[in-house]
């Protein structure tokens, strides 16, 4: 019968995918037979016209290739704006029924199946399909709780997610902090003994946050503000991570300064601005974002050419721009998923996650 490891969590974006690709990563390469399942999908974008969870195909693609649909390892797909009204509630049972037979399908013969958990343990509560209502259907009795606050404010959380789980007799099986600031690491090993581990919860592994991984690229800044790349000969540019973003509204003096201490930024200006704009080429830029949808000196576009940085033009003004760039969830790459394994194995407490 094989085991589940169920990873939820109270918050979102804790990097539930990234743990799923680094537990599968290790078992698979110990010779386990391991499958992986996602019980309710999230599709992008806000309507329901997409109907699969681009996470989900990204690891069947990849880590866990199996001949099984995309429909028994993802049974349930709900796009979240407006889900109460697509999803009824009425139907709990009828939608039970799917993900029971799509989890025991994925699961024979296998030794591990790894559930990733929805965004958070409170979600689609309303119809049913929350984490603790579904592991509860599936016979298990135990979730693993992904923390990734980097401050005190994670202890409350975790206390409070265990309280929620004895409320609906539930328990923890373990914490595993994740995406942690390099400065918060060595408090959380200072609070492990009398503020986790003296109320029963275990520490299975504390992840420090990798900027690399959470990087997006620049053709996904470049969809995510409806851009328009102008210099073609610089499209190879567009993997380029973009880790930070500068707005370059200042005179080019005084943002040498800000320049000089970023490291692969996607910097904002506007197209007419040629003297930040060639500043900017002079450092460690991914790429340019000119807003506005003005047009740059052709001196420019010969300089990002050389260097091979892309310049997006931007139809909306740069307050629109960043808003749009801050709702950006970078997408998973093939080439990042060595470096998530390497990262994940080097930081958990095996014999606790697996026994």
């Amino acid at each position: 019968m094989a085991k589940p490891i169920f990873l939820s969590s109270l918050t979102e974006r804790v990097g539930k995918t990234l743990l799923t690709i680094g537990i599968l990563k290790k078992l698979i390469k110990e010779g386990k037979k391991v499958a992986y399942f996602k019980h309710v999908g999230i599709p992008k974008g806000t309507g329901f016209s997409s109907k699969r969870d681009p996470d989900v195909g990204f690891i069947k693609n990849t880590v866990s290739k199996t001949f099984h649909p995309h429909e028994i390892i993802c049974p349930i797909t709900i796009a979240p704006n407006y889900y109460i009204d697509n999803i009824d509630s009425n139907k709990k049972e009828a939608y039970w029924t799917k993900i029971k037979d799509a989890y025991n399908t994925v699961s024979e013969g296998m030794d591990y199946v790894i559930i990733e958990g929805n965004p958070t343990i409170v979600n689609f509560a309303r119809v049913g399909l929350d984490d603790v209502t579904i592991a509860q259907q599936l016979g298990i009795e135990e979730l693993v709780l992904i923390v990734s606050d980097s401050t005190d404010f994670s202890i409350d959380n975790l206390f409070f997610t265990d309280k929620y789980f004895q409320f609906r007799k539930f328990r923890i099986k373990g914490l595993i902090f994740n995406l942690i600031e390099y400065e918060y690491i060595a408090r959380i090993k200072e609070l492990e003994d009398d503020h986790i581990n003296r109320y029963g919860l275990k520490v299975m592994g504390i992840i420090e946050k990798s900027i690399e991984l959470l990087s997006a690229r620049v053709s996904e800044v470049q969809a995510a503000i409806g851009g328009e790349l102008i210099n073609e000969a610089a499209a190879g540019g567009l993997e380029n991570p973009v880790e930070t973003y500068l707005i370059g509204a200042m005179n080019t003096q005084a943002a040498l300064k800000y320049l000089r201490q970023v490291k692969r930024a996607a910097i904002i200006t506007g197209g007419d601005r040629t003297d930040m704009a060639m500043a900017a080429l002079d450092q460690d830029v991914s790429c340019l974002i000119l807003t506005g949808f003005i047009q740059p000196d052709l001196s420019v576009i010969t300089a990002a050419n050389e260097k091979s940085i892309p310049i997006i033009l931007s139809p909306s003004d740069t307050y629109t721009t960043i808003r749009n760039m801050e709702k950006l969830k970078p997408g998973l790459q093939e080439d990042d998923i060595e470096n998530i394994a390497e990262l994940i194995e080097k930081q958990i407490n095996w014999d606790e996650l697996l026994k």
